[in-house]
């Protein structure tokens, strides 16, 4: 019996762009445009699937209209149908999925810069001041 871990280190990129560790999911970012690179390609894969999405739907359309009135195709030609349909949404909620995840990195990555570009600053006028310790 293999145990997982407590401490664990995922990249989403598998090139640094995220990592997280620990039990409660300390998340760093290494590289915020490597994690908008991943948000482009995932919106890309989005529009790939989408154009290619009704590629089923002529094959199984016609194969299961060939198949519906025979009488001992009829099954099979409902299986067709069911299979087209299950394909369009399966393919839709794939498209979907990928536009997610597009905005999600995306919308981490822009955060992430905004926050340490305030932090920077917040730090960079704390420098300037007198401290107490010298």
């Amino acid at each position: 019996m293999t145990a997982n871990p407590p401490v664990a280190t995922v990249s989403a990129q598998g090139d640094g762009a995220v990592s997280r560790s620990g039990l409660l999911g300390t998340t760093t970012i290494d590289d915020p445009g490597a994690l908008k690179k991943a948000g482009a390609g995932a919106l890309e894969l989005a529009g790939e699937l989408k154009s290619k999405e009704h590629i089923a739907d002529g094959a199984l359309h016609i194969g299961g209209q060939d198949l519906i009135g025979d009488s001992w195709g009829g099954e099979l030609g409902n299986a067709m149908f069911e299979a087209k349909e299950l394909w369009a949404k399966q393919s839709a909620a794939l498209v979907q999925t990928c536009r997610d995840l597009h905005e999600q990195c995306t919308t981490t990555a822009d955060n992430y810069t905004t926050t340490e570009t305030a932090n920077a600053e917040s730090m960079h006028a704390v420098s300037k001041t007198r401290s107490p310790f010298g």
